[in-house]
């Protein structure tokens, strides 16, 4: 009698399993999100700061040019003061006075355009009495354009006469006078705002031809 005996032989695999980082793949993890999170971070830096220069140019932009249009449409429509005077009483740098129906009621206005510190103002003054007349002051007094910043160097109203040139001595040639530049400066953190416009003086035609 023959006993065969059968043996399976089984193989024992051996699996490695390794969980976890070593020190140095954590190491190189964390410098490289350190990387990437400083590129965010400086990205988001300047937009933010873009932005600001886009809003605060923005604000100082529409609050000049307001005013600036103001000015301009007041300079375009002065006329004879109501007791006869000249339509422009009195010019410098940083000075205007001129007549004009300001708030459009029918009476022209004493209107005074100067520079306070950094405030552009307007002062208004209407005429009374009999005959009428007008006060040396301002009766009204408001602020225009806040943080002009013009210089000495930087006048605020230029003059020209009707061949288009510049008065240099304007207090003295007031008659000359047909045009008048109004130029500002404007504060602003990112850098001085300039915004420039000019008035003719449509109702001085008069004045040529009496001239």
């Amino acid at each position: 009698m023959i006993d065969i005996n059968f043996k399976k032989k089984y193989k024992r695999k051996v699996i490695s399993t390794r969980s976890g980082m070593t020190f140095s793949e954590v190491i190189v993890t964390i410098g490289i999100f350190s990387i990437i999170m400083v590129g965010v971070n400086q990205l988001f830096i300047k937009s933010w700061q873009n932005y600001n220069l886009v809003m605060h140019t923005n604000e100082a932009s529409i609050a000049a040019n307001r005013g600036m249009s103001d000015i301009i449409n007041v300079l375009r429509r002065i006329r004879e003061a109501d007791n006869g005077g000249h339509p422009i009483l009195g010019v410098g740098d940083f000075d205007l006075k001129v007549f004009s129906d300001i708030d459009k009621d029918g009476i022209t206005e004493k209107v005074h355009y100067y520079l306070n510190g950094t405030d552009l103002m307007v002062g208004k003054s209407n005429p009374s009495g009999f005959p009428l007349t007008y006060p040396v002051g301002d009766d009204e007094v408001s602020v225009l354009i806040k943080n002009v910043v013009n210089s000495s160097a930087q006048p605020l109203f230029f003059y020209y006469n009707r061949e288009n040139e510049i008065i240099n001595a304007p207090a003295g040639s007031i008659n000359e006078i047909r045009m008048i530049e109004v130029n500002l400066f404007v504060d602003r953190r990112e850098g001085d705002l300039s915004i420039k416009s000019y008035a003719s003086l449509r109702n001085l035609s008069d004045y040529d031809t009496l001239n």
